[in-house]
């Protein structure tokens, strides 16, 4: 009988679900989405609620399922399996995921910071391959990092490390003494989603038609449309976050000086016109010791990329411990 693993993602956005190997094989996908209103609560009724088919798909596929992994979207205490808090989702702070999974299933539950695994699973199965030191960063509904430092994932202390999206930045939008803001709050999703619904659109900007004149329901798929159609104001907001967010970028290269830095998220999926800028405008910021020695792509695993990661740290914990 096959032993497969159970790779959990939880986001700010969507819970994603697969059946794999340990060498990060997926075999079977689950996805659906986050209802924030719920907080954690929704997250892991979901979840729960889902286990008796994926049971099921793994005995179909003529195998049980051996032991979970989860990708939890906030920076967790890895030896114990505990939540420290999240960002996105209310209720997670101290929470103890491994013994509750434990507790539900009876299968051996380990629990990482949903960053680290994608970082590791670039790293091992996408474009960080062959890279001695390899920055990932995500720009979704957060915004996450990891790095693998000469093929060892680097995760400090065993709290969180390279928490990327809590650093800060100037913030030209936000007032004050001190306009400052996380990158996270200015470079994210949803922090661009709640920039485009509270900025002065121009009234000649394709977002209008977009949005069918309803400006609180502009989302990042409307801006990306309008960054494809050319539209001036998407593409003004287009070069000032890609700046911004080049500024954060070069000084993670200044610290790690990685060959390769991986972005991924949902709002990587624009392209060419996201990562160009990127490569352009940290060239302007970056140490000059570190100029020519990097670049910047776009992830290759696309949104099964924490999964991967899970999968493949997941296994290695197992073998660890047998």
């Amino acid at each position: 009988m096959d032993e497969y693993i159970l790779a959990i993602e939880t986001g700010g956005t969507k819970i994603q679900m697969a059946l794999g190997t340990k060498d990060g094989t997926i075999i079977y996908n689950y996805r659906t989405v986050v209802n924030r209103g719920n907080g954690f609560q929704g997250i892991l009724d979901t979840v729960c609620d889902s286990l008796p088919e994926l049971k099921a798909e793994a005995v179909k596929k003529g195998g049980i399922i051996s032991v979970i992994g989860i990708g939890f979207g906030g920076p967790v205490n890895t030896e114990e399996g505990v939540a420290i808090w999240s960002a996105q989702i209310d209720g997670w702070k101290g929470f103890p995921i491994k013994e509750f999974f434990e507790e539900k299933t009876n299968i051996t539950t380990y629990v990482f910071n949903d960053s680290d695994a994608a970082a590791w699973g670039e790293y091992c199965k996408g474009e960080g391959k062959g890279s001695q030191i390899f920055f990932y960063t995500n720009m979704g509904s957060g915004v996450g990092g990891g790095v693998v430092i000469h093929g060892k994932l680097f995760t400090g202390n065993g709290y969180g490390a390279m928490e990327f999206g809590q650093s800060y930045l100037y913030d030209p939008n936000k007032s004050g003494k001190y306009p400052i803001n996380h990158v996270e709050k200015i470079c994210s999703g949803w922090g661009i989603e709640h920039r485009l619904r509270n900025d002065l659109i121009p009234a000649t900007s394709l977002l209008w038609q977009l949005c069918n004149g309803e400006q609180d329901k502009i989302n990042c798929l409307m801006w990306a449309e309008g960054i494809k159609g050319k539209d001036e104001y998407s593409l003004n907001v287009l070069d000032e976050v890609s700046e911004l967010f080049s500024i954060a970028i070069s000084n993670a290269i200044c610290f790690f000086s990685p060959q390769i830095v991986a972005i991924g998220g949902g709002v990587s999926l624009i392209g060419e016109p996201l990562i160009s800028r990127l490569n352009y405008y940290t060239n302007q910021y970056v140490y000059e010791n570190c100029k020519g020695k990097y670049k910047i792509v776009k992830s290759a695993l696309d949104e099964s990329i924490v999964l991967v990661g899970v999968l493949l740290l997941t296994g290695e914990k197992a073998e660890m411990e047998v």
